[in-house]
């Protein structure tokens, strides 16, 4: 396997591990966690099983001077914390489809900090795309033919947070790349986020919840949230950024939006409209299909 190859399944596990993240997030709900609360244990878990595997197998990634611990709590602090929790404000007071939108806006705002952070090329196909998946993304949300939509200022504005927000745990770890390693900031990174979104926490709400779920399906829950949609996602995104553009990892990370519209109709029954599946198919080819050709081509270039 090449490396765009890699680049690109990277990207792509990173969009089925966000995608299923509903399945977990819904069961925890229904235990009465609050996002916040379910927010911390993502970031708390992903950082505690992420440094178990580092001292295991990349002790050296752990070591990092003050100015690396200060970057690495604003970067969790900034990219995942205010992120997670604009996403929960904004799903709060807007339409969920429309929130989701908002969220993957984030490939714009990858082309946009790109550019200036890294000299990246806005090539015309990559806009193409953007706006390709952005219209699939429109359709899946069900935001054409679904009645009145209610829009709320706060609200928009959180998402637009939320999808800017998506774009630094992008970028982020690309751009202090030089001086620090991916994985020291991806470990600390989680952890520093935990920090942030402990001041929000009721520890007495969250004994309660505990006490009410039953403990099979809350471990499962947590592994799920923590382990599987956290640190494998976020940490598969990351290194994707080491092979292909930041744009593009982005582009494909629009993926999730179809792997979650699935999920919904597979696991809880949603209706499914043919609106929402011509939205999901656009996507996959407007993401998958523009990366095979753009490896296609590379590659006869250096023929």
């Amino acid at each position: 396997m090449n490396k765009r190859s890699k680049g690109i399944a990277l990207a792509v596990i990173t969009a089925v591990m966000w995608g299923i993240m509903g399945i977990f997030v819904r069961d925890l709900s229904k235990y009465q966690f609050s996002n916040i609360e379910i927010s911390f244990f993502r970031c708390a878990l992903a950082g505690a099983a992420y440094f178990v595997f580092l001292l295991i197998t990349k002790p050296a990634a752990l070591k990092i001077n003050l100015k690396g611990i200060i970057i690495c709590i604003v970067y969790g602090a900034v990219a995942y914390s205010i992120s997670f929790v604009s996403y929960s404000v904004a799903v709060s007071r807007i339409p969920v489809g429309v929130a989701t939108v908002l969220m993957f806006m984030s490939p714009i705002w990858v082309a946009i900090l790109g550019r200036f952070m890294f000299g990246e090329k806005l090539e015309k196909s990559k806009i193409i795309t953007i706006f390709v998946c952005l219209i699939g993304a429109i359709l899946v949300a069900n935001l054409i033919g679904g009645g009145n939509i209610k829009l709320d200022a706060i609200g928009i504005l959180a998402g637009v947070v939320n999808g800017i927000g998506v774009a630094l745990q992008i970028l982020l770890p690309k751009f202090f790349a030089k001086d620090y390693d991916r994985d020291t900031l991806l470990v600390y990174g989680f952890l520093g986020a935990a920090v942030v979104l402990l001041f929000g926490m009721d520890f007495g709400a969250v004994a309660g919840h505990f006490a009410a779920a039953p403990v099979t399906n809350l471990l499962w829950d947590l592994f799920g949230i923590g382990i599987l949609c956290t640190m494998v996602a976020n940490v598969a995104c990351v290194k994707s950024t080491q092979y292909v553009e930041a744009t593009t990892t982005s582009i494909l990370s629009a993926l999730e939006v179809v792997v979650g519209t699935l999920v919904g109709f597979l696991v809880f029954h949603e209706h499914l409209t043919i609106l929402q599946m011509i939205g999901a198919v656009i996507i996959v080819v407007g993401a998958i299909g523009s990366e095979l050709v753009q490896g296609k081509k590379k590659t006869e270039l250096k023929k």
